[in-house]
């Protein structure tokens, strides 16, 4: 290695916080505003915090410190509060807390680690992992690299949360709370364009769901949508065919941004087609509820719903995604460890059925946030790719910086010329 680098201890470049964590057990945790950091993140949001800044927050036991599927690694930043299973840190004035978090991402620890049934990350031999390090000025230039394109990732994934939350607010608004007709039974401005007013009554009647917009019908979820059961065998799947299980979804949010392939599948799944609704049906209580990002194929355990007409798309997905829908599904699932819901019950949910012209109204509004949504996941995908590329070869040196002052200025350690290192990214 050229230049300025070296191996050091990453005890010699950061200052330990460890001192200060305190656990708090789930039943005396009151809800609020700032995230609970465990091991491998957020896992819950309280009502206080401990630390307000930049921190590194390094796993310090946990299964994932073999595995690595997620970062054992990670920022926290703002105002937060840690549990006593990850380690935290931040960096002295001999390095850049950014840089450290790349640099763990790609050094092998399991020489450091204990404990042959719980892996385990103990402060002293945390403290011994060594880091290969240049100077600060260009750790912080390896920083910014990286970091422009986490941040853009992590930009889409605000952005899909904004727009997702946009959908729901008007979803909950128009067929839920129904406002416009409030307000027009009120006398008052429903606050929308003419053309959109126009499409809501100005009058409740009763039914079994109690009052509803008149005209309005009472009907169920699969009078306006399927679940097109497109099974497939596991020698019935081309290679690299994108495939998404339960634990690729997340919690409570639409945006699916994550998806294996399906080499190596030994059983059945289902085909889903992208834009079209896929609903965890085991343990339905998580809400793991999204838009399908790509054609793929999906876990059994995974329910495919699809709108009988694109013009109920934005209807159908503001009801499977809503909480009161989940809860449903929740209540009526069958199996006592491994309770399942099913399409034969979730069809059966009832819904104040609006006209076709309204719910065509409401689709043009939301498919856009949800076309964007979609967009962002795979431009993130782009970005994380290049990002991907890049680190091994930042954080080795085989790929060299500048200083902060000419970021754009690369060399590398073989001689390559500078517009092959453009090339490459830089």
């Amino acid at each position: 290695m050229g230049g300025e680098w070296r191996e050091v201890a990453l005890g010699s470049l950061t200052d330990n916080f460890d001192s200060a964590r305190i656990p708090v057990k789930e039943a005396d945790r009151r809800v609020g505003p700032y995230p609970y950091y465990g091991a491998s993140g957020i896992v819950d949001h309280v009502d206080d915090y401990l630390f307000d800044g930049e921190y590194l927050l390094i796993a310090e036991d946990g299964e994932n410190l073999r595995t690595r599927t997620t970062p054992v690694a990670f920022l926290a930043y703002g105002k937060f509060w840690v549990n006593n299973h990850a380690h935290i840190v931040r960096a002295n004035q001999e390095a850049d807390t950014r840089f450290l978090m790349y640099a763990l991402s790609v050094v092998d620890i399991s020489g450091h680690l204990t404990g042959s049934t719980m892996p385990k990350l103990t402060q002293s031999n945390m403290n011994r992992i060594p880091i290969l390090a240049p100077p600060l000025p260009e750790q912080r230039a390896i920083a910014h690299i990286l970091g422009t394109l986490d941040d853009k990732i992590e930009l889409n994934r605000r952005m899909g949360e904004t727009l997702e939350a946009m959908a729901r607010a008007l979803f909950k608004s128009w067929f839920v709370d129904f406002d416009p007709v409030r307000a027009k039974a009120e006398g008052r401005d429903p606050g929308l364009p003419k053309h959109l007013a126009d499409l809501f009554p100005d009058s409740f009647e009763d039914s079994e769901l109690g009052e509803i917009p008149a005209g309005w019908e009472v009907s169920m979820l699969g009078n306006v949508a399927e679940n097109p059961r497109r099974g497939v065998q596991p020698e019935q799947i081309v290679s690299d065919t994108p495939y998404i299980a339960l634990e690729h979804m997340p919690k409570r949010c639409i945006a699916l941004s994550e998806w294996g392939t399906a080499d190596g599948l030994e059983s059945n799944k289902f085909q889903f087609k992208k834009g079209e609704i896929l609903f965890g049906k085991l343990r339905s209580y998580f809400h793991k509820v999204g838009v399908a990002p790509i054609d793929g194929v999906c876990s059994t355990d995974i329910v495919v719903v699809a709108p009988h007409s694109m013009q109920w798309f934005g209807f159908v997905l503001g009801h499977v995604s809503s909480v009161a829908f989940v809860e449903y599904t929740n209540a009526g699932s069958t199996g006592t460890k491994m309770p399942r819901t099913s399409w034969h019950d979730m069809a059966r949910y009832a819904i104040a059925l609006p006209p076709k012209p309204l719910a065509t109204a409401f689709t043009r509004l939301v498919q856009p946030f949800v076309d964007r949504v979609v967009a962002g996941i795979h431009e993130s995908h782009t970005l994380a790719t290049l990002r991907d590329t890049l680190l091994p070869k930042l954080i080795s040196g085989e790929l060299r910086v500048k200083a902060p002052s000419d970021r754009s200025a690369v060399s590398d350690r073989s001689d390559l010329s500078d517009r092959r290192c453009h090339e490459q990214g830089t």
